[in-house]
Formats: structure tokens, sequence, C-alpha cells
């Protein structure tokens, strides 16, 4: 047993004792995510911060990055990190030593705990955030030992099995296996939460969401924003429409649109990668200074566009800024009321045509935007007018069109 300080520089802290078992104290602290101590031991820990490929932990990241979140809202997304510790030395108001014994330590949190040290590593940590820190001293003597055992078991009971595991279970996924199944990158989908891939079933789906005119029509006011604000939104919404119609699964709603998949896809990664030359060419400043783009941390290289199969590229478009954009081509969407199978409006080489010649128009949209709301890929993500004046650029264009097709 060997017991060592670590040192903790806190914006909040405070202090209760425990109602029933009064030597034991509750210690929160606000701990700037950046100021977050080395090596703290990790011997409470049952859970080891392994599979950090997975889904839920590349979130958790891009989180403290703030690329998916509002910057400074970390803590109050993540569920935090739990410490037993020996003692508490207070140094200063806002520094504390806090005495852990290397058998003990961090009991829960050890996966947040690696990304926060990755992302230190980085310096990648968006500016403000803090991670909630959950301290409990007074469990020392011969007595507690079992208590020690038991808050750290009960520390690590938390993950449930996420729904699209169950829906990968269950097959609701096998249209879009097959739609992809002649693609280079089909293979590097994960369809459940333990699968190490680089392409997340619920980015299939969400980009689907973009175009569901029967949920979204193009004369509405609605807009698919839950594609971005909450993936699991649209994920049950695919899953509930499967369960609906096992029997007869031609008569899913998500069918009519799933032959767009593919075409939708290509068009993400031209909007996420023409975005930064678009933006510098036409708009005028520098677009790899906006924090709606995000740079390819060291460890990852550089970016791949492989639904286009367009050139790498060591920055991007934000996922949040990119949404709302492709969101805007839905209004290209229509179904064929013969077959019930939705379709290009002019094919999609119109498409891709019109994305070129609007481009700059959008790009000048999302920058007053940014003016507006936030430099924040959340802000634009989540901002119903964004959503909106976007679509209704896009509307003008098609509606222009029809025009011309008709003189």
């Amino acid at each position: 047993m060997a017991i060592k300080p670590y040192r903790f520089e806190v914006s909040e802290a405070r202090s209760v004792k425990h109602p029933t078992l009064p030597n034991i104290v509750k210690h929160t602290f606000l701990v700037p995510a950046r100021l977050f101590p080395k090596d703290v031991p990790t011997g409470a820990n049952l859970r080891d911060p392994v599979g950090m490929n997975r889904q839920v932990y590349k979130d958790v990241k891009a989180s403290l990055e703030g690329k998916e979140a509002l910057p400074g809202t970390f803590d109050l997304l993540n569920l935090g990190i739990t410490i037993i510790a020996e003692d508490i030395e207070v140094i200063d108001k806002r520094i504390f030593d806090v005495m852990i014994d290397d058998d003990y330590g961090i009991a829960n949190g050890g996966h947040t705990t690696q990304i926060i040290y990755d992302c230190q590593e980085d310096d990648s940590i968006a500016e403000g955030q803090h991670v909630e820190v959950k301290i409990i001293t007074g469990l020392e003597g011969g007595e507690n030992h079992t208590l020690r055992v038991d808050i750290a078991r009960g520390q690590n009971t938390g993950i449930s099995v996420q729904p699209r595991s169950i829906f990968e279970l269950d097959g609701a996924f096998e249209t879009l296996k097959a739609i992809v199944k002649d693609q280079d990158w089909a293979g590097d989908i994960g369809f459940k939460e333990s699968d190490k891939k680089d392409i997340d079933v619920r980015e299939l789906v969400s980009v689907l969401e973009l175009m569901n005119i029967t949920d979204f029509p193009v004369r509405d006011s609605k807009h698919p924003i839950a594609a971005y604000e909450k993936w699991s939104a649209p994920l049950k919404k695919f899953g509930d429409d499967y369960e609906d119609n096992r029997t007869d699964p031609s008569k899913r709603k998500y069918a009519a649109f799933e032959p767009l998949l593919l075409d939708a896809l290509v068009l993400y990664d031209y909007i996420r990668r023409d975005f930064l030359r678009v933006y510098n060419e036409t708009v005028g400043g520098r677009a790899g200074n906006l924090r709606i783009v995000e740079k390819a941390p060291p460890s990852k290289g550089r970016f791949q566009f492989r639904y286009a199969k367009l050139d790498d590229h060591d920055q991007r478009l934000t996922k949040g800024a990119a949404f709302p954009i492709l969101g805007a081509f839905r209004n290209f969407v229509v179904v064929d009321p013969e077959t019930g199978t939705a379709e290009w409006l002019g094919g999609f080489e119109n498409v891709l045509a019109s994305w070129r010649e609007l481009a700059p128009e959008l790009i000048s949209e999302t920058k007053q935007a940014i003016r507006d709301i936030g430099n924040a890929p959340d802000s634009l993500g989540k901002n119903r007018n964004h959503w909106a004046n976007l679509f209704k650029t896009v509307r003008l264009h098609v509606m222009q069109q029809q025009l011309d097709t008709m003189g």
C-alpha cells in the first residue's frame, strides 16, 4: 500500500458528511479538465478503460473538444469521476492535495479520465470545460474494506445495452447492409456498440432521416433537427418502423428513402470537403480558423471522404454545421406515386450541380449564422432558424429550376 498526494486545482469545491456514517465525507470538485492531475490510481475501477473506439467514448471525446456540444457544458453532460481517497489537505482556497492509496483511487469514470488525458496530450480540450470529481474519504480502517469493495462494485454497473445493439440482433439493419454491401467502406460500419469501427450506423440512419419528406414535408415548417441533436431519436424511429412492419418490410416508411442513402452520403462528403475551399474563395477569411471546422488530431492523420471518394484532408466541416446544409437538399426529394420509392428531382447529378451552384450562398448564410448565434457547431446544429433559412434558399433554387423547365 502506497499513499501519495495528487494536486487538484478546482473552480468550485464543497463537502458534506454522510448522514448515517459520520466518519465518511463526500467531496465534490469542479475541476478544469485541462488541469486534471496525471496518473491518478485506478485500483478501485472494476472496468479498465478499454474499447475506447466505441462510439459512446468517441462522443464523450467530441463533447470535451467542443465539437458536438456547447463548450463549457462537459460537466453537465458527463457523469464525472468518482475517487476513493484517504484524506484531503487544503493547500489554498482552490487548491487541494488528495491523498490516494494506489490500491484504490478512481472507482468510476476510468474512460472519462483516459479521454481527458488523451485530449490533454493533444491540447484539444475546448475552453471552459470542467469535469465533476466526487471524492469519498473516511473509509480507512479494516472494518471499511468491504464497504470500499461494495462502492467500487456499485459504481460500475451503469452501462446498459444500447438500442442499436438490440436492433442489430433483431435484424433491423439488414436492408441497410444490403444497400452498402458493394461499397469499399461497408466493412467499416459498426452496427452494435461493441464494434470497433470508424462509421457508426447511427450516422447512416441520421442522414436517411434528413431526406425523410414523409415526416418532414418540404412545404412544412418542421425540420429533422433531431438527426443532429439526438442520434437516438431517428434510430428509435427506424427501429419502430421495422417492428411495426415486421411481417411486410416493404411497407416500412424508411424503405422509400433507403435508395437515396448512398447519394446522400456522397453529398454529405462534398459539403464537408468543399466548405473550406468555397469559404476561402468566395466568402472571405480563413475557414480553418472557424470552430465549425475540425482538425484531424495527430493520432488520426487526415480525414477520409470515403463516401464520395474525395482526396483526404486534415480539416473538414463539423457535423453540426454540415447537417443543416445537407438537410436543405431534402427539397430535391420526391416520392414516385406509382412505386412509392423516393428519387431526386432531375437526378443526382442535378443535385450535385445545384450544390456547386448554391455553395457560396449557403456558406455565406452559415457565416452570418455564426455572427448571429455563435461559432460553435452545436449552436448551428440545433438552431431552428438556421435550418429554415438554408432550406428556403434551396427551395427557391428548386422552384426556379421547375419554372425554367416549364418555360
